[in-house]
């Protein structure tokens, strides 16, 4: 589990909770969330290139043949750090080889800072699902 102010939790578990909800609208069922109760935790992935192990923040898969979905929460607090373009590579390297999609869910108010980091690391800001404010 995260070891994050108890603000910030909160905000990430609401966060999750309604991606999760907007999931399963789309209708992908979550088979694993990072730390959140009455989920199972996430497999590490082994991230190409990097060699490295990575765990997402939401799996998530549809009907037989559907795209895996790989999910990344991302707390205002996160976006103060480009570094976070890093992780969005890695998993979108890894949903790209997998033949997944990769979705980072961020409130309305940080869409644009997420974009401008999106477009620091090289990546086309295509991935990003605004996520309202409901808890």
């Amino acid at each position: 589990m995260h070891t994050l102010p108890n603000a910030v939790q909160r905000e990430r578990e609401a966060l999750l909770s309604d991606a999760i909800g907007i999931l399963k609208t789309q209708g992908y069922q979550p088979m694993a969330v990072q730390d959140l109760a009455g989920y199972k935790e996430p497999d590490e992935l082994v991230i190409p290139v990097l060699n490295v192990h990575m765990r997402p923040d939401i799996v998530a898969s549809g009907r037989p043949g559907d795209e895996q979905i790989l999910g990344v929460v991302e707390v205002s607090t996160d976006l103060g750090e480009e570094s976070c373009g890093r992780r969005w590579q890695a998993f979108n390297a890894w949903a790209h080889e997998h033949h997944s999609h990769m979705q980072v869910f961020v409130h309305p108010e940080d869409l644009q800072r997420a974009t401008e980091i999106a477009e620091y690391w090289h990546m086309t800001p295509d991935f990003f699902i605004p996520v309202r404010r409901t808890h």
